[in-house]
């Protein structure tokens, strides 16, 4: 069958070979949905993963732990990371505690976020005394294994594949920390995720429609200008607003109608690349510069802005440590690969995007002011969705026109839409304008069962739950931002027990984001104990 003809999203995964095998146990159950192509590889090797999903061109990209978050921060194409669940820790330690009850547990964490409340209960649920090792990087796993095995003789060892391959060929026994279930929860994810990279291909390659706002209100129309006049010229652009406005939209639209605009729209994930990789991964690396080092070297991800424009998603997230480093190469426009002894003059546009106050963050010193200054020479400051209510009708009608086609749905969609209206107006929209796509998109596929749909508020409350989650009136005064936020994630984290996967998605949020909002709500009900 033809890539033309085959309505099914090309995934393709990377991962170690016990993790790849755990996929491909489990893919034959939505064989009618999604193509996989598995790679065996260890990300941060000597494969050139731009290469690859060139060659494969995938509509996504799976992977799971360090390995996916460097692929993140490396390739342009949606990289979904398979979860690790709480069910999935205890079920592979009731598993180890078979071989021994001193158990070796390796989980990936990003660098400066805290353990999860889990492992102080873990002694106690299982008999078990666990000893944790977190890690960044693959680089980092492989080094703490080996102090581990110097150090302890461990019996059994939990974790990723790669982990479990090192351990085996010490004769250490061990257990994956990966279950069938949360590989569905991620090829699922992945599935929605692929349909709709692929739905915009399509529509890129047969029109324009997918690059023109969808507008009504005053204030967005006003943007839209600025967008136009701070396009032009090399000056960088600073992108501000909360999850789901719509702030990679934006950079889309400033590169389109930039100067710049024949070259690449190159983006890197600020808050993803590890310390260790962040010179070669940004700035590349010439023939033999380390042990590892791809034969010929490297392009670095700033070289390929070269004559296009870079694009920093959550700048805010860059570690002090990068961002000097980041700080020099934009005020030379030059750069050094590693292991060369020359620089390569560059040309570019720079455009960033936090989520961030970052003028609180420099005053707090959590990001140097000189860097803030850097990219912030023009700014455009996104509203929210529930600031814009008027835009509310017009983006639903769109996004009901366009999932009507991608679903082969025939419907009256002004009908459809006076049937949700009163919920949609009274609703305060947390996760913006991701989040109403993604409530059209159900409705749309609820249509299929029944095209004569008026949906009735009980139905809406089924299909669509958050609409209907208590939100706080005008006269209790709790309906701050990050108070509304909290209310929703909680609420959400109740109706989908727990599953971050399906959080995310129905609050039209990115998991990183949940993330991070779930480990500062974690730091405020400790602080609340403690007082």
């Amino acid at each position: 069958m033809s890539r033309a003809s085959d309505p099914r999203v090309r995934m393709l995964l990377i991962g170690y070979r016990g993790f790849s095998e755990l996929i491909n146990s489990v893919t034959q159950e939505f064989a009618d949905q999604v193509d996989v192509n598995i790679v065996e590889s260890l990300a941060g090797g000597n494969t050139d993963y731009h290469d690859l999903v060139a060659k494969r061109q995938p509509d996504v990209v799976a992977s799971a732990g360090s390995n996916a978050a460097y692929l993140a921060a490396t390739l342009s194409v949606p990289v979904i990371s398979q979860q690790v669940t709480d069910t999935d820790v205890i079920e592979a330690l009731a598993t180890a505690r078979r071989l021994s009850r001193r158990i070796h547990l390796f989980l990936y964490q990003p660098e400066n976020t805290p353990s999860p409340r889990l492992f102080q209960s873990l002694p106690g649920l299982l008999d078990v005394d666990v000893v944790f090792h977190s890690y960044s990087t693959a680089r980092q796993a492989s080094q703490l294994l080996h102090l581990a095995l110097a150090e302890d003789s461990p019996q059994v060892v939990v974790g990723p594949s790669y982990i479990c391959h090192l351990a085996e060929q010490q004769g250490v026994p061990g257990i994956l920390v990966y279950s069938q279930e949360s590989a569905r929860a991620m090829l699922r994810e992945a599935i929605d995720v692929g349909r709709h990279q692929a739905h915009m291909r399509v529509g890129d390659d047969q029109s324009d429609k997918q690059q023109t706002f969808v507008i009504r209100s005053d204030n967005m129309k006003q943007l839209a200008r600025l967008v136009r006049t701070y396009a032009r010229g090399p000056a960088s652009v600073l992108i501000h607003g909360e999850s789901g406005t719509g702030k990679e939209h934006i950079a889309r639209e400033l590169h389109r109608h930039s100067d710049f605009s024949s070259g690449e729209l190159v983006a890197v994930n600020c808050g993803s690349i590890p310390n260790e990789l962040f010179e070669s991964e940004l700035f590349g690396y010439a023939d033999g510069a380390f042990t590892s080092s791809r034969r010929g070297g490297r392009v670095g991800l700033v070289e390929r802005a070269n004559g296009g424009v870079l694009y920093l998603d959550e700048v805010g997230e860059m570690p002090l440590s990068q961002q000097v480093k980041l700080l020099r190469v934009l005020q030379e426009k030059r750069i050094r690969p590693v292991g060369a002894n020359r620089e390569i003059p560059l040309d570019f546009k720079v455009i960033a995007a936090t989520n961030r106050d970052l003028r609180e963050a420099v005053r707090q010193g959590e990001f140097r002011d000189d860097l803030y200054y850097r990219l912030n020479v023009f700014s455009l400051s996104l509203p929210p969705l529930r600031e814009r209510p008027e835009d509310v009708e017009d983006i639903a009608h769109y996004y009901l026109r366009e999932y009507g086609f991608r679903y082969d749905v025939n419907f009256d969609a002004g009908e459809i839409f006076q049937s949700i209206l009163r919920v949609f107006r009274h609703y305060h929209w947390p996760g913006n304008v991701r989040e109403l796509q993604n409530f059209i998109e159900r409705l749309v596929v609820n249509l299929q069962a029944d095209p004569t749909g008026k949906f009735s508020e009980a139905m809406l409350s089924q299909i669509l739950p958050e609409l209907f989650l208590p939100v706080p009136d005008g006269g209790e005064q709790v309906a701050s931002l990050r108070q509304r936020e909290e209310i929703a994630i909680r609420e959400a984290m109740q109706a989908f027990n727990g599953d971050k996967s399906q959080v995310a998605q129905h609050l039209g949020i990115s998991t990183t984001t949940l993330w991070r909002r779930l480990r500062e709500l974690d730091s405020v009900d400790i602080n609340q104990q403690k007082v």
